[in-house]
């Protein structure tokens, strides 16, 4: 379907005209009188939807969980108690015109009918000009949202979906999007909301696997979301993979109103426990560590500063520094043993992440060594002992998905260091871990004390 489009802001323009040639020929024909009764009952519904709006049944709003948040309830009210206070105003204005007509004396009836005319004009005016910052107002938050979401197929998007896009487009050409935030019917943050969301749209919409796990990886990074991150529904929504359906919807870029509806993300928007931890999450940081890599809220002096710990966050596995710990524990590698544990490594390390909140740690990969590395040696070598150990490379797990591996409430302990424990697989393990200026030493307490170490990730 093509739209035509003469110049930016032209669909405002052509609202805004339409609608004043419209209440002008509304206040010719009706009258001042009328007209002000009208306006009355606009502004008295411009007030009570807020009040009214949580009273809206959900049969009357969108089939998606963000339909009240958009304020899809606050318009309904609005209209629904406009509908009701007009209806009372025009049955009131018989009465009034009566007794209005009875307080004109008989020569000034002709004085009467011209100001009633003319108020009528100016209020019809007036309420066209109101009707038109009103839709705007109300479209916006959708508007917005659309605009920041763009489908790869935006002509299949809902009608109303697509209006509220130009309109917002050609509101914002003409400058009058904070005119219309004036009457706001959506919380405060949900404009940086939408943005991040826009950011995380975006980003998983490439076809660079390599790209959007980086991003990923940066999202359920940030210190704030770790907890989140790894609850069961969000894990559900974020899992890298060809049957997820809300994942696979953002990676084609499908429409804003078939994501909505997903019913993995109506469930975890539904989600109290979610709701609660999410509600806690900084937007307006989130947004610009998303953009930038940088944190003001969980940069290290303000960490210290809070008497926080500075390893919040996520953290990556280091093959090349793993591997030299490795080396130093088991000296009488060769050259082949060396060649394939360092690439069992860097196998581990495409996808091996640690974050922490503040209260507890995950591990996140397609996999993690369940028994030391180390084993009884039986290679036949001059320098090699039946006492000595050498690596067993565990299978390749290549074709596993990205899942939860362990989790653990952490503590600090005395010196600067920290504890936690885990059980994943068949392995059940003290772990305990070292900070250093830019790595984290990891040590697996009952798999021999193997060492690996981990790096921030690279933003």
């Amino acid at each position: 379907m093509m739209v035509l489009a003469w110049f930016p802001g032209d669909s405002v323009l052509l609202l805004a005209t339409a609608l004043l040639a419209g209440g002008l020929a509304l206040g010719h024909r009706a009258g001042g009188l009328r007209l002000a009764l009208l306006c009355s009952a606009g502004l008295l519904s411009a007030g009570a939807a807020p009040w009214l709006r949580h009273a809206m049944p959900d049969f009357l709003l969108p089939d998606h969980p963000l339909s009240r948040l958009m304020g899809a309830d606050f318009a309904w009210a609005f209209a629904l108690a406009f509908l009701f206070l007009g209806l009372v105003g025009q049955l009131l204005h018989e009465p009034l015109a009566t007794k209005l007509h009875a307080h004109w004396p008989a020569d000034r009836q002709e004085a009467w009918q011209r100001l009633n005319h003319r108020l009528g004009l100016v209020l019809g005016g007036g309420l066209s000009i109101c009707a038109s910052w009103m839709i705007l107002t109300l479209t916006l938050p959708l508007g917005f949202l659309a605009n920041q979401i763009p489908a790869a197929q935006p002509q299949q998007d809902p009608f109303s979906q697509r209006w509220a896009a130009r309109l917002y487009r050609d509101g914002a050409a003409l400058g009058l999007t904070p005119v219309a935030r004036w009457l706001n019917p959506v919380p405060a943050d949900f404009y940086t909301a939408a943005e991040v969301a826009g950011l995380v749209y975006q980003n998983c919409s490439t076809n660079n696997l390599m790209h959007i796990r980086q991003f990923r990886s940066r999202l359920l990074g940030y210190p704030g979301l770790v907890d989140s991150a790894h609850h069961p529904r969000v894990a559900q929504l974020a899992h890298v993979w060809t049957t997820n359906t809300f994942f696979m919807g953002l990676h084609h870029r499908t429409n804003l109103h078939q994501l909505l509806v997903n019913p993995q993300l109506k469930a975890a928007w539904t989600d109290p426990d979610l709701s609660a931890q999410i509600a806690q999450v900084d937007l307006l940081d989130l947004r610009t560590y998303l953009q930038t890599g940088q944190s003001a809220q969980y940069a290290p002096h303000t960490l210290a500063l809070q008497g926080r710990a500075p390893l919040l966050g996520s953290w990556r596995l280091d093959a090349s520094q793993t591997l030299a710990q490795f080396k130093s524990r088991y000296p009488k590698m060769n050259a082949a043993e060396r060649t394939a544990l360092e690439h069992y490594f860097q196998e581990l390390a495409a996808d091996l992440a640690l974050s922490f909140s503040d209260g507890t740690c995950y591990l996140e990969g397609r996999t993690f060594p369940e028994r030391a590395l180390g084993q009884t040696a039986t290679a036949q070598r001059e320098n090699v002992s039946p006492r000595d150990f050498l690596p067993v490379i565990p299978e390749s797990a290549s074709g596993r998905p990205i899942q939860l591996l362990a989790q653990g409430a952490w503590e600090k302990k005395p010196g600067g260091s920290f504890k936690t424990h885990w059980k994943w697989g068949t392995a059940d393990s003290p772990v305990s871990l070292q900070m250093f200026p830019d790595r984290l030493l990891l040590t697996v307490e009952s798999l021999r004390g193997e060492k690996y170490v981990f790096q921030r990730p690279r933003l």
